[in-house]
């Protein structure tokens, strides 16, 4: 009995299949296979209970056991193959793709044809899905006909979790032997990097690769099961789960049904109803920042040489980042006080001699009232900011090797004389500045349209700190919390921050900024969230990986895979609407004052939804925008 003893699980399907065979050959032979099949289960039982404890360790948190009822269960709906709209109604367009394509190949699809066919336009990750198909089938070839396209799609279009969860396994299992090894875990976060444009996170593979090893195989067997790899997503999945309390959830009902309400029949009453919002809310978006600038560009060209208020000043930092955004830090003259969200012009005589008096360069201020210096963010985008760009990067480049011996060097103790002479002219106004009057702001930045949203948020931080630290003191002292006829200069209670990127490179332009906020915000005053639109959305096969990297990665060490910040980052485009209804909800009758800075493209579907919900909800939203052109235009 002891030299039929398992102490490993090593056996393979086929060997558990052969000894199952010659069960009936013996009563022996029977009662080894039974025992050998208990030890079996028996193993992996205690290897996945070892997983699930190690994640929960980690979390914090008891989570779910790795099998979880797919009835009731909300966690493991991703993995999806094809986008939600598709399905078993998607196959008519699959089909007349696949006609079109194979009319000159005797209704063959080659492999190269595969994603195009099924409307995967990421092509890398559509070849990986046909051959894990393929290898299932035992199929060798490289080009499929109608009937094993139609086979393919059901299984990718399959609704059972359990499905999914095996094709998955199968594009990692690239030799097919049912365990994964580190080396594949490594190929299919490089592929899923790849396929949502994260070069930080491709960076990074080995040590990825590593740590899921490190938490699915704590007894270094050199493989993972699929049952191991769902308990991982299973984990990443619940991490994301939002628990609405059943009053928010029969809120959340009464607000759609009515935004979902017929329109009024009588076309007048419904254009004066909807101009009466639309007017009070423009007159405040747009009077002051409209109506005066038209006349101001062609005066202000004549006139600012000889203002005041325009001041040389010393570059305290340069910085250049991914995204071709050019950062200074800028010493700040003593009579140069601002607002957050205002703007100032910029200009480098260096670059031209008559700056003030051709053309002008508004900047964003980034820092916040309180800073001791200025910063703004440059987006290179033209002539000038190139060019802006061009005279940083060679006064920062280092010294040029010399006999084999490089000096140390140091851009942030350079000689300030080295840096180009720097002017500024400012501040003006700008919409965002009237944030303070609102006691809840949804501040909204798209890609460089952030830079004034930045310094709001430093602004709120330091302003809430600076009336607890008031309150405190009032307190000791027996005072009353305000004196007769005190105004409070802002009343901003809550802000929701939407910062939407395309690239994983732009957080770093201001990954100091948010890590910052996130850190003294011990109140929870502001919700930050990141939304990177490069990045497939949840549930999407092909970031899936990302995500369980993501969620892995922050309950181990509190830092964001895609970000590098403390703030989780959500993948795809917001769903603006859900965004306006939870406001709506938790802010329930009150003014909500809406900023956007950014493309006109996303201005025009915020202004809106603005209009909807205030006309349809007891919570009133007010619109301000502030496009975003590049300097040089």
């Amino acid at each position: 009995r002891e030299s039929f003893d398992v102490t490993d699980y090593e056996w393979d399907t086929e060997k558990s299949s052969d000894l199952g065979s010659v069960t009936g050959s013996s009563p022996l032979t029977s009662n080894l296979g039974k025992r050998l099949k208990a030890k079996r289960i028996s193993f992996m039982k205690k290897r996945l209970a070892s997983v699930s404890n190690r994640l929960t360790s980690v979390s914090g948190e008891r989570e779910p056991a790795a099998r979880l009822d797919r009835q009731d269960s909300t966690a493991l709906t991703g993995l999806r193959f094809i986008s939600k709209a598709d399905g078993a109604a998607g196959w008519t367009a699959v089909e007349n793709r696949f006609v079109e394509i194979t009319a000159t190949s005797g209704g063959l699809l080659p492999r190269s044809k595969f994603g195009e066919c099924i409307g995967m336009d990421s092509t890398d990750f559509a070849l990986e899905l046909f051959d894990a198909l393929a290898r299932r089938r035992l199929m060798t070839q490289d080009t499929i006909d109608g009937d094993q396209l139609r086979e393919f799609w059901e299984q990718i279009s399959a609704q059972s979790f359990d499905s999914r969860l095996q094709t998955f396994f199968d594009m990692i299992d690239s030799d097919a032997n049912g365990r994964l090894t580190e080396d594949q875990v490594r190929q299919i976060i490089n592929l899923s990097s790849s396929t949502n444009n994260l070069p930080n996170i491709q960076k990074r593979t080995d040590e990825y690769a590593a740590m899921i090893m490190e938490e699915l195989d704590p007894d270094n067997i050199g493989y993972i099961m699929i049952e191991s790899l769902e308990t991982l997503l299973s984990h990443a999945e619940t991490r994301h789960i939002r628990r609405d309390s059943e009053g928010s959830k029969k809120l959340s009902h009464m607000l759609s049904l009515k935004l979902n309400t017929t329109r009024d029949p009588k076309p007048l009453k419904r254009w004066y109803s909807g101009l009466r919002h639309f007017v009070s809310d423009s007159l405040q978006t747009t009077s002051m920042y409209f109506a005066i600038p038209v006349a101001f560009p062609a005066c202000e060209v004549l006139i600012r040489p000889f203002r005041s208020s325009v001041s040389t000043v010393t570059i305290r930092k340069v910085a250049i980042y991914p995204g071709n955004v050019l950062t200074l830090h800028l010493s700040r003259p003593r009579n140069f006080k601002y607002q957050s969200g205002q703007y100032m012009f910029v200009t480098c005589p260096t670059i031209s001699t008559f700056e003030w008096y051709g053309k002008m360069h508004p900047f964003s201020i980034t820092s916040a009232p309180q800073d001791e210096d200025l910063s703004i963010h440059i987006k290179v985008v033209g002539d000038w900011t190139n060019a802006l760009k061009e005279v940083f990067s060679e006064v920062c480049a280092p010294p040029p090797v010399r006999d084999n011996y490089r000096d140390a060097y140091n851009r942030e103790e350079m000689n300030p004389c080295s840096f180009p002479k720097i002017m500024i002219d400012g501040p003006y106004d700008a919409p965002a500045q009237n944030y303070k009057k609102y006691n809840v702001v949804l501040l909204v930045g798209l890609g460089i349209g952030t830079a004034p949203m930045m310094s709001i948020i430093k602004d709120i931080i330091n302003n809430v700190e600076a009336k607890e630290h008031s309150q405190f003191s009032q307190m000791e002292k027996g005072t009353q919390r305000h004196q007769q006829g005190e105004k409070e200069s802002m009343k901003t209670r809550k802000a929701y921050f939407y910062w939407v990127t395309k690239d994983q490179g732009s957080y770093s332009w201001f990954q100091n900024i948010m890590n910052e906020v996130t850190e003294r915000d011990t109140n929870g005053v502001i919700e930050v969230n990141n939304y990177c639109t490069s990045i497939c959305e949840e549930g999407d096969v092909r970031s899936v990986f990302i995500r369980t990297l993501q969620s892995l990665n922050h309950s181990k060490n509190g830092v964001d895979i895609v970000s590098g910040t403390r703030v989780m980052t959500h993948f795809a485009k917001p769903n603006w609407k859900n965004v306006y209804k939870q406001i709506a909800m938790d802010h329930y009758g009150s003014h909500v004052g809406v900023f956007y800075c950014g493309e006109v493209s996303l201005a025009e579907e915020l202004r809106q939804l603005a209009l909807e919900f205030t006309h349809k909800t007891e919570t009133r939203f007010s619109f301000h925008k502030e496009n975003f052109y590049p300097p040089d235009k």
